[in-house]
């Protein structure tokens, strides 16, 4: 008997973009999560770049996902996750030594 993976509800800290799997309102996804001072237009980039299909001008063709070319490489999409921060502001001081 295969034991089945138990997934929590993804959360990100203030400043923080992410990406994973995970489980919200009884719904298993990939989910994009951000904490406070994330823009609307970095959510939208995160998502595009590992869900969206691309266009070949040259073929003509439009190309997997990231997320598709990773399943079909073999690989478990339970277990993707992307973090990343904000970089935290420099001080004057810093800069001066």
């Amino acid at each position: 008997m295969t034991e089945k993976k138990r997934f929590g509800k993804p959360r990100a800290r203030d400043g923080q973009l992410k990406l994973q799997y995970g489980r919200y309102e009884g719904e298993e996804d990939h989910f994009v999560t951000y904490g406070d001072g994330i823009p609307r237009c970095d959510r939208a980039l995160l998502s595009d770049l590992v869900s969206g299909k691309s266009y070949s001008p040259l073929s003509e063709t439009w190309n997997d996902s990231f997320m598709e070319e990773l399943e079909k490489r073999g690989y478990d999409l339970t277990t993707l996750k992307i973090s990343v921060e904000k970089k935290k502001p420099s001080s004057v001081e810093d800069d001066e030594s």
